[in-house]
């Protein structure tokens, strides 16, 4: 009989371990779209998906640790002096780093970047348009 309330315990406690495995905080996944939005250069909804998009991507391909390692790795390998030297020497960094980046354009791959067509009225005179409707027809 105890048997049988110990193991759903048990069994709980491995699947919340499961699904938060790659789960990273909300702050760090802010900061991540923030710096994306920066990077694209607009702030649009379309972009807000695409980041969100990537930092998900990004998540899904490390674990938060290495992430946090690798983030503060690359923003203080430029520093100077002996200080510098710390993250400059540091195979692990450079690893994690090299990690972040081939994750980073694994997401910026797989979230593509949505640009929105505003097409006038009348497309029939419209050049884009039938550059665009002959790129469909050949897909």
């Amino acid at each position: 009989m105890r048997l049988i309330k110990v193991v759903p315990f048990i069994l709980l406690l491995g699947f919340s371990s499961v699904v938060s495995a790659n789960d990273f905080p909300t702050r760090d996944r802010v900061e991540y779209v923030l710096f994306c939005l920066q990077d694209l250069g607009r702030n649009s909804m379309d972009d807000l998906q695409t980041c969100s998009c990537r930092i998900d991507s990004v998540a899904s391909a490390m674990s938060f640790e290495s992430y946090g390692w690798a983030v503060t790795y690359d923003r203080n390998k430029r520093m100077t002096g002996e200080k510098g030297s710390v993250f400059r020497d540091n195979k692990a960094g450079k690893r994690l780093s090299k990690q972040l980046a081939a994750a980073n354009e694994s997401a910026n791959g797989h979230c593509k970047q949505v640009v929105q067509i505003v097409a006038p009225t009348d497309l029939t005179g419209d050049k884009r348009y039938k550059r665009y409707d002959e790129e469909q027809k050949l897909q």
